[in-house]
C-alpha cells in the first residue's frame, strides 16, 4: 500500500490495553468518520438498546474497519464480518483490521443476489455505492455469505450501504428472519417508513431513529 497517496497517514491508538494503528486518508472523510464512530460515539446508544451481547456481527458497508473496530472492542467476544465493495476502501479495511483477530473481511457488495454491480467512486470513500457506471464488482447475497462463512445466525447487523438498501432489504429477504437485530443509516429516497414496510413482517420494530441512524429489534 503507498501511503503517499491520498495523504495517508497511521495513527497509533490505545483502548484500554489493546493498542492498535489505523490508517486514515487526510481528504477523503477518514477522519470525519473516525469522529463520528470514536469521539461522537453515534452507534453507543443505539446499542445500548440490544438485550444481549452480540456474538454474531455483519458490518454491511465496513469501509475502512472503523465501525468494526468499534464493535471489537466493546464486543471482544464476537465475530465480525466486515464486508466491503469498494477495494481501495478494502486494503485499508484489512490493515486497520489486522490486529483484531475476530473481524473477517470480505471484499464484496452486499446485494440482494450474487453476481456483479457496478459501484462508483466518489471522491469521499464514504460516499461510493452500487450505480449505473462504475467499477464491475462482486456482489454476495446474504443467504451467500451466511453459506460461505457457515453464519446460521447474526445477532447484529449493521447497514450503510449508501442506498443499497432498498433493494437489500425488499428483495430477496427471507434471510431477515435469521437476524436478532439491526442498525441503518438509510439514504434518500428509502424512508423510515419503508424500512418499517419491509421490516416487520419478520418481526422487527424501530426502537431508536436519530438522523437517519435507526435501530430495529424483534421484541
Amino acid at each position: 500500500m503507498d501511503l503517499k497517496d491520498n495523504e495517508t497517514f497511521i495513527y497509533h491508538l490505545k483502548s484500554g490495553s489493546k493498542k492498535f494503528d489505523l490508517f486514515l486518508r487526510t481528504f477523503k472523510g477518514d477522519i470525519g468518520v473516525f469522529y463520528e464512530i470514536f469521539w461522537m460515539k453515534t452507534y453507543a446508544q443505539h446499542l445500548s438498546l440490544l438485550k444481549t451481547n452480540p456474538k454474531i456481527i455483519v458490518d454491511l458497508g465496513a469501509h475502512i474497519g472503523m465501525t468494526s473496530i468499534y464493535l471489537s472492542l466493546k464486543y471482544p467476544d464476537s465475530k465480525i464480518y466486515a464486508v466491503e465493495a469498494s477495494l481501495e476502501n478494502f486494503e485499508l479495511l484489512k490493515v486497520n483490521t489486522g490486529s483484531f483477530k475476530n473481524i473477517i473481511c470480505v471484499n464484496a457488495a452486499a446485494y440482494f443476489e450474487d453476481g456483479f454491480v457496478n459501484f462508483s467512486n466518489d471522491e469521499l470513500s464514504y460516499n461510493q455505492k452500487i450505480s449505473e457506471t462504475g467499477v464491475s464488482t462482486k456482489a454476495i447475497s446474504i443467504e451467500t455469505l451466511q453459506k460461505n462463512f457457515e453464519i446460521p445466525h447474526i445477532d447484529l447487523m449493521k447497514i450503510d450501504i449508501e442506498g443499497g438498501e432498498i433493494d437489500l432489504l425488499n428483495r430477496n429477504n427471507s434471510w431477515l428472519s435469521e437476524v436478532d437485530n439491526i442498525i441503518i443509516e438509510i439514504h434518500h429516497p428509502y424512508t423510515s417508513s419503508d424500512l418499517n414496510k419491509n421490516l416487520m413482517p419478520f418481526g422487527f420494530s424501530i426502537k431508536r431513529n436519530e438522523d437517519s441512524v435507526l435501530t430495529l429489534t424483534k421484541d
